[in-house]
């Protein structure tokens, strides 16, 4: 691994004993010498030790990582060992299971953002670095149409412009899209 290649890369880290998100954002920097990366300390829960499982989307590959947070904060930081990684060289194949609420904001056309009246509510059932397969009603969306995805997570809020590539599993209630992510707008959670 090499500080150009995830610098400034989304990270997804989660508490390996309760397998929660506790930070989904990027890194800051990477020190090669201890193997570790500097994330924002913003959201994360305060805890002396966390056994964490991390995955970075590089450049070229992504890395899956099994590792820990031991100083929880300096300053803003955090410094993330990541110990042991395995390298995923097909990085666009690998899909990950997130189950997040969100809703579509809109609809595109000629590049324009037409905002809907009324979001429609979708759950997110898994994403990989290009990708992301949404559950909603039926007949919501048309196959090569785009739509404003408004994603919130813990640490702030993710504005995707999706591509609808394929229709599956339409039961006359629900269906599952598979989307290609255009464009990602990502905006820190602000404070209470």
């Amino acid at each position: 691994m090499l500080e150009k290649e995830i610098k400034n890369h989304r990270i997804i880290i989660k508490d390996a004993d309760s397998n929660q998100t506790i930070a989904d954002t990027e890194v800051i920097r990477y020190n090669t010498s201890v193997n570790s990366v500097v994330i924002s300390a913003k959201n994360i829960p305060k805890k002396n030790y966390y056994q964490i499982c991390a995955v970075i989307f590089a450049e070229s590959y992504l890395y899956k990582c099994n590792g820990t947070i031991r100083e929880m904060v300096r300053g803003d930081e955090v410094e993330v060992f990541l110990g042991k990684y395995e390298t995923i060289e097909d990085r666009h194949a690998v899909r990950y299971s997130l189950a997040l609420e969100g809703i579509v904001v809109g609809r595109y056309i000629d590049g324009e953002e037409i905002a809907f009246e009324k979001p429609l509510p979708i759950r997110t059932a898994n994403m990989s670095s290009t990708g992301i397969l949404l559950r909603a009603d039926d007949g919501c969306f048309q196959k090569n149409e785009r739509y404003a995805l408004l994603l919130r997570t813990n640490a702030g809020e993710l504005k995707m412009q999706c591509e609808v590539v394929r229709i599956m599993n339409s039961d006359g209630g629900t269906a599952d899209y598979g989307c290609r992510i255009r464009q990602v707008q990502w905006g820190k959670k602000e404070q209470e």
